[in-house]
């Protein structure tokens, strides 16, 4: 498994591949190295300066039967992008639904957390990475043989709480099937608990999914997934990740713990449930 420095699930919309050059990245064989974390308790304050390019991209152990794999460019670890405000904001946030998490976790599964949930999102505004500043890049990928693109796209629209829960990863509020526009928490049981926001937006024509973090995310990020035919009766599926820090707790998590290690678990576990669901038996 390849190690790269992030911050927790990197998702979320409307940041196409060409809106921060999500071309495909190099799949090469898998080399265990980790970057430095940044100082635990930094504040970086993004002046437009370009960051430098990465190392060779590195992918991930391929999963029995789906072909899983992931390749990084761009710049790592990812660092906190934004004015001071910004990031204060973003890191008071991210304080707040932290403990909404904790309480969530350990005290409350029924509606009255669903009912806060809601409330809260409906404040919150989308964090996509600002355009200019250095970014981290993940393209993940996976197959399903002989299943649709179209079969594929209904269910991983159909089935959220099945699949982010094979990562570990509840829905807030709870959802049935993932909606055109719909906000929700993904909330991570810990340690530490967090209530990750997001926005989804659906193009069932073109079969793709947006995901863009919403305020109080742990980053700044957009996540692509787009289902295509792959000429044989199955398909592919390509998932464009980008992604920054979001407020000075990026640092204290890379240096605490292993963030992006959770991130490639989190959607390899997706990728593989699905292709789990779907795949002839």
């Amino acid at each position: 498994m390849s190690r790269i420095e992030s911050l927790l699930s990197g998702v979320l919309p409307d940041l196409g591949a060409s809106e921060v050059g999500l071309s495909p990245l190099p799949m090469r064989p898998e080399a265990a190295s980790r970057a430095p974390a940044a100082p635990a308790n930094s504040v970086e304050v993004f002046q437009g300066a370009s960051a430098p390019a990465t190392p060779p991209a590195r992918p991930a152990r391929a999963r029995e039967g789906n072909g899983f794999d992931f390749g990084v460019g761009g710049a790592f670890p990812p660092r906190p992008t934004g004015s001071l405000k910004e990031q204060v904001k973003q890191g008071a946030l991210l304080l707040e639904q932290t403990q909404a998490a904790a309480f969530s976790v350990t005290l409350d599964k029924g509606t009255a957390m669903d009912t806060y949930a809601r409330k809260q999102l409906g404040h919150l505004d989308p964090s996509p990475p600002i355009p200019g500043a250095p970014t981290s890049l993940t393209d993940y990928a996976s197959s399903i043989p002989g299943v649709s693109a179209r079969e594929a796209y209904a269910a991983f629209v159909g089935n959220p709480e099945l699949l982010f829960g094979a990562a570990g990863i509840s829905l807030r509020p709870a959802a049935s099937a993932l909606t055109d526009g719909a906000r929700l928490f993904l909330e991570e049981q810990g340690p530490p608990p967090v209530w990750a926001p997001i926005t989804v937006k659906l193009n069932e024509t073109q079969r793709t999914v947006h995901i863009t973090t919403l305020d109080g995310h742990p980053l700044r990020g957009t996540n692509q997934f787009i289902f295509e035919d792959d000429g044989t009766g199955g398909t592919r599926i390509r998932q464009y990740s980008a992604f920054q820090g979001s407020s000075p707790a990026t640092s204290v998590g890379l240096a605490l713990m292993d963030p992006i290690e959770r991130q490639h678990d989190i959607w390899r576990a997706v990728h593989g449930q699905l292709h789990e669901m779907l795949r002839p038996r």
